[in-house]
């Protein structure tokens, strides 16, 4: 019996097969071009009908005259549809005087159309089949000739069920192509009453609803697994697949699609919940919400983000998944671990070099984070207008820049801006500024940044969105390197660890007696963190005062603490020398120009208030901390 061969995927293949095991003269084939973006996880047709030798095409319109010509010339008696994509046109039906054939995944008139095994899957159905019936002008109507049933179980796939549907498709054809040979193949009419269609699936049909029962969400996960595209949510931004999960019947008053555990991850769905693992950059934590749609990350322009600060908050944002991060800066050692990060662009080069590149970025982004500023008391004295020109020059034009583009400005004032304030706790609302004469120089750091302060409170009155952070204090791991603390160019906590390090003595500067209050980098963060979330624009034109008012300490009393926890570390206790302490004045350690305050304790009412924040490190659990850091920092230099 003369053929042509409508075929397509794996099953086309073996319709293809068990026609010529059957002696059907296959005149031509005509398949769909293999896609390059698809995932042909699948047997080609074309690659089978040319190791066949049997003539094949690939149009991609059948139904164009071109192509009914070429059937009509090939006068073949019957047509045979395996898996064909494309609905057929009348003119080809009416070719052949034993009619058109098509072979269905479906027990039929169930499932007619499109993706009907993974319809079934996603559908949680317990029985599915294959159908060969005949074809008439709507999709999946005709007579039935024969069907063969299949059982889905529990675990199946839309893949395990393809694989069976492809050993029952050739059992079907085995036994039933001889009946049609002959023309004694059965007709029954499908009952419409009882019959369905489905559409397509597309990859964005993948999308997960979590206000669907754990059994629904792991049907549909089980319908669109690999290879198919998958099963997807979105979280903080970023698109999440999901390739299996387990159904829980656990009760829970969580929101759908809220993360109830982390290790194992389970996420709340309507009545229920599901276990799963996935792949992604984002730290996951309990409370965190999945979505069905993506929410555009906000981009955040980090200026100076190799430092203290500028490092740790980055590392923040980008573990949270809610960011995209921006950087700039003159060094990158301490974010070697973050510039693979997809989403982390960094620069490295001087923000006075590149100022079209910084406007841009500034235009193009969401936040604006300048931390670009020199914070050392000896430069201060020996070279004023470098602070100047740097801290005050170059940050003033970031804040025009913020406010030309309405962009929101976080900015770091310092402590220091109260100077020699005389108020036991400093209150951004209340507290004055007092700073030194003229003449010392120690004060143009503060006054710049007071300056600053100010000016972007006015630009608030005009607009701007700001809000003032002022960190008191922070310390920790990467505060400074073991290279500025030789230069003895470090603040305090570094000097003092590098100095015993060194086996040098500890400087207290005119006896070590000035009180500070320090602050944990890990505390610090969540605060700042916080204040750009911004929940419900608590933090919008406000001024935070960010630091740990338990932990104040005198100098002196830090660097004893230092030694005592120096002592006790396995790595260096047996090297340890009686520790030595040497009293210089501010002029003799810094220069001439130097003057400081007796205490600098802040008011935290306002983090509290606005961030809901509290700092809970103690300053002895810092002080191990970046004890531990920079004794390994400087075993890695002694290993060069």
């Amino acid at each position: 019996m003369k053929t042509v061969v409508l075929a397509y995927h794996s099953m086309g293949c073996i319709g293809i097969e068990e026609l010529l095991n059957n002696d059907f003269e296959i005149a031509a084939i005509f398949t769909h071009k293999d896609d390059s973006n698809e995932n042909l996880w699948f047997d080609s047709v074309e690659k089978f009908a040319k190791k066949k030798k049997i003539p094949v095409f690939s149009p991609e319109n059948i139904n164009e005259e071109i192509w009914i010509k070429k059937i009509q010339e090939i006068n073949p008696e019957i047509i045979f549809s395996f898996y064909y994509r494309n609905i057929i046109c009348k003119d080809i039906l009416d070719i052949p005087t034993n009619g058109c054939i098509n072979l269905h995944g479906s027990l039929l008139p169930k499932y007619r159309g499109r993706a009907p095994i993974n319809w079934a899957i996603i559908n949680g159905e317990t029985e599915t089949g294959v159908t060969l019936h005949y074809m008439t002008t709507k999709p999946d109507d005709g007579d039935i000739i024969n069907q063969i049933g299949i059982k889905i179980e529990y675990d199946d796939t839309a893949k395990s069920l393809f694989d069976k549907a492809l050993t029952a498709a050739n059992i079907l054809l085995k036994t039933t192509l001889p009946e049609i040979k002959k023309g004694t193949s059965e007709r029954t009419p499908q009952d419409n009453i009882i019959a369905s269609y489905y559409h397509g699936r597309t990859p964005e049909d993948g999308l997960i609803d979590w206000n669907k029962s754990s059994t629904e969400i792991r049907n549909l996960v089980r319908g669109v697994t690999s290879p198919y595209p998958g099963a997807f949510s979105f979280l903080n931004g970023e698109k999440i697949y999901f390739w299996e999960v387990e159904e829980l019947k656990d009760k829970h008053k969580k929101k759908n699609g809220e993360i109830i555990s982390t290790n194992p991850l389970v996420i709340a769905c309507e009545n229920s919940s599901i276990k799963t693992s996935i792949e992604s950059n984002i730290e996951l934590k309990i409370g965190m919400q999945f979505e069905n749609y993506a929410t555009p990350l906000k981009k955040v322009f980090i200026l100076g983000v190799n430092g203290f600060i500028g490092y740790s908050i980055a590392k923040k944002l980008l573990d949270r998944g809610e960011y995209e991060v921006f950087g700039i800066d003159i060094f990158d050692f301490n974010i070697e671990e973050i510039l693979p990060h997809p989403n982390f662009h960094f620069v490295k080069n001087d923000i006075r070099k590149c100022t079209e590149w910084v406007e841009t970025t500034i235009k193009n982004c969401d936040i604006i984070l300048p931390l670009i500023a020199i914070a050392n008391p000896k430069v201060y004295i020996e070279n004023p207008l470098k602070i100047y020109e740097l801290d005050y020059e170059e940050n003033i034009k970031i804040i025009k820049l913020c406010h030309k583009y309405k962009k929101r400005l976080i900015f770091p004032s310092t402590s220091e801006v109260y100077g020699m304030c005389k108020d036991e706790l400093f209150s951004e609302e209340t507290s004055k500024f007092i700073t030194g004469s003229t003449s010392n120089q120690r004060w143009i750091y503060s006054t710049c940044k007071q300056l600053l302060d100010r000016v972007i409170f006015a630009y608030g009155k005009q607009g701007l969105k700001y809000t003032i952070f002022r960190p008191f204090n922070w310390v920790g791991p990467r505060l400074d390197t073991i290279d500025q603390a030789k230069n003895n160019s470090s603040r305090v906590i570094t000097q003092f660890i590098c100095n015993l390090l060194e086996n040098k003595p500890i400087i207290l500067v005119d006896g070590g007696e000035q009180k500070r209050c320090f602050l944990d980098i890990n505390d610090g963060i969540e605060c700042l963190y916080s204040i750009i979330k911004n929940d419900n624009n608590l933090c919008e034109n406000k001024i935070i005062n960010i630091g740990n008012p338990e932990n104040e300490c005198k100098i002196k009393d830090l660097a004893k603490m230092i030694i005592d926890e120096y002592k006790k570390h396995p790595l260096v206790a047996q090297n340890i020398k009686q520790e030595e302490f040497l009293t210089l004045s501010g002029k003799e350690y810094y220069g001439e120009g130097y003057e400081d305050c007796t205490h600098r304790k802040p008011d935290i009412s306002n983090a509290k208030k606005y961030c809901n924040w509290s700092p809970s490190t103690s300053l002895k659990t810092t002080i191990t901390d970046s004890l531990n850091y920079l004794i390994q920092e400087s075993n890695k230099i002694k290993d060069l």
